[in-house]
């Protein structure tokens, strides 16, 4: 009873201990922490069990190993808690069983004073060259150390394995306490490098705990009638809980701080986006604001760097902007993206590892030529429209350690996500509304246009008409001379007015059906004099089998004459002249593109403008390209114009393509 009352406030405190490591694996569910609380309840196990030993008969045999291995056991598991076979179920269940079953034999066969001393020897050897063999598995990576520990644990194995063979297994008991509670300090500073009060508690405890067991043998054996506390030698123990506690307090704070970090860090990223948002919608162009996007990606996410890739009409991609490279890695960018296309992008993500609904794990190996390196690997965002049309991708560096930390990350990639999400639909709205003013200036200029067309026409047929009579009447070849030019440039200002009417036009007119590649031709041989006398080369890359384009013939020579005649004119002056015109058919359309190594637009915005026109006074009308829209636009298709870097201009074309109707057979 005296024994009870004695190690009541002990036992007292270890139980509230273990009542609060419960309480902390609830809250904080870990397989490190539930080690500890097992540690701990057989640490109390330990004390409890002392309170009841009667020191006599076969009783207290039974208690004292229970006592003895419940101690020894709470080292075994704090020592598994502190390595990397942790994480691993299977690992961690094998460094259990290999330590743990060969512990408790040992110490109910010393208790017992089994005279099994070859199998005892076993045991320890089991203990610690089995711990050697764990020491150097789960530290590959830091050598030196692993094998220092695998060393140390030999030397003693041998030393407890000749002990035990000379029939003394106290040396083996001492050893197996010593250096597991003194390995975990070590491993417990391994684990968690940080100066902090808890850590510090946690590790010297440890230190001082396994110091116990030599120091109280050498008292015993030196300085047997000295006094000391028992209490004395328990103080280890509460440094290592109550530190334990502290450093599970501390991670949860730096837990706390990393989110509030993490969430005003999204703030500002919220903010910044909103402002550029804003700009865009206030008609900015999309490009210019791309290295400010990836600014505000790298400074508010964890992601150190990221690009940004825009699609262009062909649908391949360019570097709109990037931030966090270097030269060599931004060089390395805009290369792929001379070699990247939309396809492109979705190949890899269907490649990669998805991470969100719209985000994809690119590991370097998947990259191909253009990953950054070998070390690192890429997550893609795909910007796509509310249309499902792919404008571009969001490209983050990822280091490989990210894939298993996605958990970790997922808030931070969803909110990427949005931002993908929304800045495709920004672009997209963006464009929209430049093709709305576009098309709504275009409007109002074609009523314009009509209405003077119509009453231009009348006076031109009475001059046209006059001009005929007077060519009837006059006398003298002068005189019929200038009548005949009078008339020419009549009919040249009927053709106009024409011109302006095409253009002004807005029916939608029976579907037709022409053969591109017959109209090419034909327009091609009409400039052939000029084409072959100014030395341009014309490149033609027709795919074959191309299917028929929904427009009328002569709409369409007048349209690919219109846009031919432009690049004759545009590389006339050029150093290099030369026409690229490629044809492929994508789905239900026919996408055609005229690429010269001319100037290049002076301003995109006004070249449908009717009689804007670049060209020196009395070469060009500036109705070419505003007639060309009025007829693509009647026939369904699209017209897209750009600039080519550093020089050229390019022209699209999109026409959807007719459906083969089946053959009629006609009997006899």
């Amino acid at each position: 009873m005296n024994s009870l009352l004695d190690k009541l406030p002990t036992i007292l405190v270890l139980f509230v201990l273990v009542g609060i490591f419960l309480s902390l694996r609830k809250h904080a569910p870990s397989t490190r922490i539930r080690l500890w609380t097992y540690a701990w309840a057989l640490i109390f196990l330990h004390f409890f069990i002392q309170a009841f030993e009667t020191h006599t008969g076969t009783l207290e045999n039974i208690l004292e190993s229970i006592d003895i291995g419940a101690l020894e056991l709470s080292g075994v598991v704090f020592v598994v808690s502190m390595t990397q076979a942790v994480e691993n179920r299977k690992n961690r269940f094998t460094m259990l069983a290999v330590l743990a079953l060969p512990t408790a034999f040992h110490a109910v066969a010393a208790v017992f004073d089994w005279h099994i001393y070859g199998l005892m020897a076993l045991a320890l050897g089991t203990v610690f060259f089995g711990g050697a063999a764990f020491a150097l598995r789960s530290f590959p990576h830091t050598k030196p150390y692993a094998v220092g520990i695998a060393i140390i644990l030999a030397v003693i194995g041998i030393w407890t394995i000749h002990s035990q063979l000379s029939g003394s297994a106290d040396q083996g008991i001492n050893a197996i306490l010593t250096l597991a509670f003194g390995l975990c300090g070590i491993l417990y500073w391994k684990r968690f490098p940080r100066p902090s009060p808890g850590v510090i508690t946690v590790t010297g405890g440890f230190l001082a705990w396994g110091a116990v067991f030599p120091a109280g043998a050498l008292v015993a054996h030196y300085a047997p009638k000295l006094q000391v506390n028992p209490e004395l030698w328990n103080v280890p123990k509460f440094f290592v809980a109550f530190g334990m506690i502290l450093a599970l307090i501390e991670d949860k704070s730096s837990v706390i701080e990393r989110a509030n970090e993490r969430e005003r860090a999204a703030n500002r990223l919220l903010l910044q986006l909103s402002q550029i948002t804003s700009r865009l919608l206030a008609g900015s162009d999309p490009g210019d604001l791309c290295g400010e996007i990836t600014a505000a990606v790298t400074g508010a996410t964890s992601f150190p760097r990221a690009a940004l890739f825009l699609a262009r009409d062909d649908r391949s991609l360019r570097l709109g902007g990037c931030t966090g490279f270097s030269a060599a890695q931004k060089s390395a960018f805009e290369e792929r993206s001379k070699a990247w296309t939309i396809e492109k992008v979705k190949e890899l993500c269907k490649q990669g590892t998805q991470l969100g609904n719209n985000s994809f794990l690119i590991r370097s190996a998947d990259g191909g030529a253009g990953s950054l390196s070998a070390t690192e690997h890429e997550v893609l965002v795909p910007l796509v429209s509310w249309r499902g049309s792919h404008l571009g991708c969001l490209c983050l560096s990822a280091t490989p350690t990210s894939e298993d930390n996605a958990s970790n990350e997922t808030a931070e990639i969803m909110k990427l996500e949005v931002l993908a999400s929304d800045l495709a639909v920004t672009i997209e709205n963006s464009r929209l509304h430049h093709q709305l003013v576009r098309s709504e200036k275009l409007a109002a200029l074609g009523q314009l246009v009509a209405g003077v067309a119509h009453e231009l026409n009348n006076p031109l047929t009475g001059i046209m008409g006059y001009a005929d009579l007077l060519s009837e009447e006059v006398e003298g070849q002068k005189a019929a001379k200038r009548v005949e030019k009078l008339g020419a440039e009549a009919r040249r200002m009927k053709r106009i007015v024409d011109g302006l009417l095409r253009f002004a036009r807005q029916n939608n007119p029976a579907a037709r059906a022409a053969d591109f590649e017959a109209a090419l031709h034909d327009v091609i041989q009409l400039r052939e004099f000029h084409v072959r006398k100014l030395g341009i080369r014309m490149d033609l890359h027709i795919e074959p089998d191309l299917p028929r384009v929904s427009i009328g013939e002569d709409e369409l020579k007048q349209v690919l004459l219109n846009i031919l005649n432009n690049a004759i004119d545009a590389v006339e002056e050029s150093a290099q002249r030369s026409i690229s015109i490629t044809a492929t058919r994508q789905g239900d359309r026919v996408f055609i593109r005229f690429e010269d190594s001319g100037p290049g637009f002076n301003d995109l915005n006004r070249a449908f403008d009717p009689f804007f026109t670049t060209k020196p006074v009395g070469k060009g009308t500036g109705l070419g390209l505003s007639i060309c829209y009025g007829i693509i636009q009647e026939v369904g298709g699209e017209i897209v114009l750009s600039n080519k870097q550093p020089f050229g201009a390019s022209i699209s074309l999109e026409f959807p393509a007719t459906v083969a109707e089946p053959a009629v057979i006609l009997s006899a």
